[in-house]
């Protein structure tokens, strides 16, 4: 049930509606919506632009470049008050959008989605198209909306302005009128503000093209730890990665190049998940690799090092040595993802296996500090050190902690 001024204010919009009174800034707008012949049933926004030329356009913008965690923030509030999140360019086009689990759908069946026209001659009042126009923060609540598609939902948008007074585009949130809340306002009129504090200065380098490749032909080397606690550095600044982010990375740099399908497989396995979801969460991990990841299919495009990558390399050289020195953890413990569950396993029984059937002593001991309660290993390790030897000390003392808890 609704909150009763929600209720009281959605009766007001409504009166208004159907005595042509609106408010003074809708009223004008819905005046410039009938002059240009917006079609109040329209039932979605066009959407004209590909992926592919979306995500370029969003790897360019100032807005994003900002590098505020922009995207971050935007998604957490998104999740937390199912409400949908997006970002336009100058013209009203969405480059990058995320959501809660139903507001997304909701958005994907009217067009808000990357590529999609929310101007106001595109898609009528709104009030992505309102802050566009006006160059300042709007507020559009159910039947104040020109379509009929979106008289159920209240939008939250601010514009960005750089430091000549151009718009750059809006920061937006969007939800379902009986669930609205003053906190969406507040968010992306303070995003906004920290945006345009951050954007980047006109000398400033462009981030790398989706080849990986930047302008003077380098190429940042992408380093991973996924074994163990999981980190990231990208020419060698540390990045700050989300769990399914980590499951992304390790399923494009242990499998390979892969279709969207299959990375539905990978890393989400039978749960239910949109498109829209696996495309906006590889949007939100490309930008932050500077765009080092491909499409058709999705590949690192950067040079990558993984930790996990280059044990089994030892393993397969009979380099048990340096293979256990790389094994600080079994791959990303706590992801039940299934391409990161199967691999887990996989890499830690063949480690295992070869530490038992020819590691010294001094391996076996090392395994043991990562794997400190598996017996198998201890015992072997004493058998395989001179009873003088403090390794054999070491083994027998551990085995013992082992058994006692």
């Amino acid at each position: 049930m609704a909150d009763p001024e929600l209720q009281r204010r959605r009766r007001e919009v409504e009166e208004a509606r159907e005595s042509g009174r609106p408010r003074p800034q809708i009223g004008e707008s819905w005046s410039r919506c009938q002059e240009v012949a917006v079609d109040a049933a329209a039932s979605a926004a066009p959407v004209d632009v590909d992926e592919s030329e979306v995500r370029s356009r969003w790897d360019s913008s100032a807005i994003r470049r900002a590098d505020v965690g922009l995207e971050d923030q935007l998604t957490q509030a998104a999740e937390l008050g199912d409400l949908v999140a997006a970002v336009t360019d100058a013209d009203g086009r969405i480059l990058w959008s995320a959501g809660g689990r139903s507001m997304r759908r909701d958005a994907e069946r009217v067009g808000f989605v990357p590529g999609g026209r929310w101007d106001e001659t595109s898609a009528g009042t709104n009030a992505l198209g309102l802050a566009l126009r006006t160059r300042r923060p709007a507020t559009v609540f159910s039947a104040e909306h020109w379509c009929d598609a979106v008289r159920d939902w209240v939008c939250w948008s601010a514009p960005v302005i750089d430091e000549h007074g151009r718009s750059l585009g809006v920061i937006d949130l969007s939800g379902r009128w009986d669930t609205a809340s003053p906190l969406a306002e507040v968010t992306v009129a303070t995003l906004s503000r920290l945006v345009q504090a951050h954007l980047p200065t006109a000398g400033a380098r462009e981030p790398a093209r989706l080849d990986g490749v930047d302008e003077e032909g380098d190429s940042p080397l992408l380093e991973l730890q996924l074994l163990g606690h999981p980190s990231a550095r990208l020419g060698g600044r540390e990045l700050a990665l989300t769990p399914r982010q980590f499951e992304l990375l390790a399923a494009l740099a242990i499998i390979g190049p892969s279709s969207l399908d299959e990375l539905q497989l990978h890393v989400y396995g039978d749960r239910p998940v949109t498109a829209a979801t696996i495309k906006a969460e590889l949007s939100h991990l490309r930008a932050k690799l500077g765009g080092g990841i491909g499409s058709r299919p999705y590949r690192l495009t950067l040079p990558t090092q993984v930790d996990v990558v280059a044990l089994q390399a030892d393993l397969d050289a009979g380099a048990l040595a340096d293979a256990v020195g790389r094994y600080t953890g079994s791959l990303l413990p706590d992801s039940e993802a299934p391409a990161v569950v199967d691999h887990r396993h996989l890499v830690d029984v063949e480690l295992r296996e070869a530490l038992l059937a020819g590691g010294t002593s001094g391996d076996l001991l090392r395994y043991a500090t990562v794997q400190p309660w598996d017996e198998h290993v201890l015992e072997t390790a004493a058998r395989r050190a001179d009873r003088q030897d403090p390794e054999h000390h070491r083994a027998i003392a551990r085995l013992d902690r082992a058994r006692r808890l």
